[in-house]
């Protein structure tokens, strides 16, 4: 399969800022994020210094390109308010998005993983932090990656806590719909059991219609057949 990012990262005419290792370097976690904090021998960017990834006079905070997903940063926060959860997750939170991610794992194609708790960058200035991704499998296997584009994402999935109840029902859906994201489900409860309400991108694609909302079994048809019993899920 043909993943967007071997588009994305195609060379522009000319070389320099655009090209491949310019594309690849903003994808790159800096090397004080690697587990050994040393570059790997078989990375493109092997053997260039931190500085040289920075570039020339970088004495501010580095805006330019789509992976700002390290330790996050004060000036972030009138970017990213609302999309990126940084207060405590409840049991119910965190039971139904390992469940969920695991349940999805076990159920798609070839093309497709489903990740947790990872940045998907929907601007270049915008960036998410999903309960639950669907991502194509070119980019989920690459494990150096720290945020997805949107174009790389099928299916988020957010569940709605106390604190960001507002958030997950309007604010996100609306940022996950203008990036072109093509599903989106957001999981609720009663009494802390779950149920699901399913969207998909609109016709005009811009914004969720509703498909469904589903108690104790989830089914939907696309991004591709599943079914999930959300009473057993694995915990």
């Amino acid at each position: 399969m043909t993943s967007v990012l071997d588009d994305w990262l195609q060379p522009r005419p000319g070389g320099g800022a655009g090209g491949v290792s310019d594309r690849l370097s903003r994808l790159r976690p800096l090397a004080d994020e690697r587990r050994d904090g040393k570059d790997d021998a078989g990375h493109p960017d092997a053997g260039r210094s931190e500085a040289d990834h920075r570039g020339p006079d970088r004495s501010g905070p580095d805006h330019s390109g789509p992976d700002r997903s390290g330790a996050d940063r004060p000036e972030d926060d009138h970017l990213d308010a609302g999309l990126i959860s940084s207060g405590p997750q409840t049991r119910f939170r965190e039971r139904m998005a390992y469940g969920l991610r695991t349940a999805l794992n076990a159920q798609v194609p070839g093309d497709l993983v489903a990740v947790s708790r990872m940045d998907v960058l929907l601007g270049p200035d915008r960036r998410a932090r999903p309960d639950v991704s669907l991502v194509d499998d070119l980019a989920a296997s690459d494990d150096r990656r720290t945020c997805y584009l949107a174009e790389e994402v099928r299916l988020v999935i957010e569940v709605v806590g106390p604190d960001a109840a507002e958030s997950d029902r309007d604010m996100r859906p609306r940022h996950y719909a203008a990036a072109g994201i093509p599903h989106f489900w957001r999981v609720e409860s009663t009494g802390f059991r779950p149920f699901v309400y399913s969207f998909e991108l609109d016709a005009d694609r811009t914004g969720y219609q509703m498909t469904g909302v589903h108690h104790g079994r989830l089914s939907v048809d696309s991004p591709f057949p599943i079914a999930i019993d959300l009473e057993r899920l694995p915990r």
